[in-house]
């Protein structure tokens, strides 16, 4: 099946709705999770300056480090859906010959989900 989505066979409404709306709002809910577990383990501070600047292995414990792995596998593994998601979007609306208004839509508010997700999430 994501081979049919890269590829752009699925249908458009397919596409948009089962892939990039709903699976986009359940690859979120989870980044969000993960970042909500993250973040009262680093005290107010990015990732990249706790760990430079306050992290000592030999002090703090092994869960704030399976919390970062959790926290960045997500938003990677995330990161990877979305482009896919997109792809598959743009290919399946390229294809779509019903109406030009939906062919255009579907583009347009995906990349601007893409956007919104990216920009919470950052």
């Amino acid at each position: 099946m994501y081979k049919k989505l890269l590829a752009g066979e699925l249908s458009l409404g397919e596409t948009f709705w089962k892939f990039g709306i709903l699976g986009g709002l359940l690859g979120y809910f989870i980044v969000r999770v993960f970042g909500r577990i993250l973040a009262p383990q680093l005290h107010g501070y990015s990732i990249y300056t706790y760990y430079t600047q306050y992290y000592n292995p030999l002090r703090n414990g092994s869960d704030i480090l399976l919390s970062t792995v959790c926290y960045l596998t997500s938003l990677t593994v995330f990161s990877g859906y979305i482009f896919s998601v997109v792809l598959g979007v743009w290919r399946s609306s390229a294809e779509y010959d019903k109406s030009v208004f939906w062919k255009y839509a579907a583009r347009f508010v995906i990349i601007f989900l893409v956007y919104v997700y990216l920009k919470i999430i950052f």
